[in-house]
């Protein structure tokens, strides 16, 4: 089951879902530019701050992160940054006043298999639920489509673990399209 938990008590190993979205609903990102810097971004950061990245998506107007934490603490500090740096580039490139997102990013942290198993594909599935695309490896700002091409290696012990492998977690995905 998904639990409310002090941001700062994390310990390694929790699986965390982070979220925000758009102050008053917003766009958030409004050109292939705006993802394309707000990922680097992240990569950036993450790599400073030590968690994995099992799956992600953003979405014009709100962000999702499923993660596994590494370190104690590391991820009140990086959503921190991350917003904070958005919220920087957002206003002087769109000459925005004011905040960016709706307040700190919320989270849920996952505790029972079958919330941990439904996540990943809740987020992945976001786009499609949205009515932006029609199947979920069409759209560019997620992890699913490199994922399911085997093009990158994040959380691969994750879908390993949980689904039994990464053909498997994408029939689970497309389960849900039918």
């Amino acid at each position: 089951m998904a639990l409310s938990f002090d941001k700062s008590d994390l310990t390694p190993g929790c699986l965390i879902h982070a979220y925000n979205r758009g102050n008053n609903k917003m766009l958030i990102y409004k050109s292939d530019a705006d993802y394309k810097w707000f990922l680097n971004k992240t990569e950036h950061l993450r790599i400073i701050d030590h968690f994995d990245v099992i799956a992600f998506c953003l979405m014009p107007n709100h962000f999702h992160f499923f993660l596994k934490t590494k370190t104690e603490n590391s991820l009140s500090k990086f959503f921190h940054r991350l917003q904070l740096a958005y919220a920087k580039y957002f206003n002087r490139k769109y000459s925005h006043s004011g905040h960016v997102f709706g307040g700190p990013f919320k989270t849920d942290v996952f505790r029972d298999e079958h919330h941990v198993t439904e996540i990943a594909r809740y987020i992945h599935m976001n786009p499609v639920s949205a009515g932006l695309i029609a199947r979920p490896e069409n759209w560019r700002w997620s992890n699913y489509k490199q994922l399911i091409n085997y093009e990158i290696d994040l959380g691969s012990s994750f879908y390993s673990e949980i689904y039994g492998g990464i053909a498997e977690y994408k029939l689970f995905v497309e389960s849900q399209l039918q």
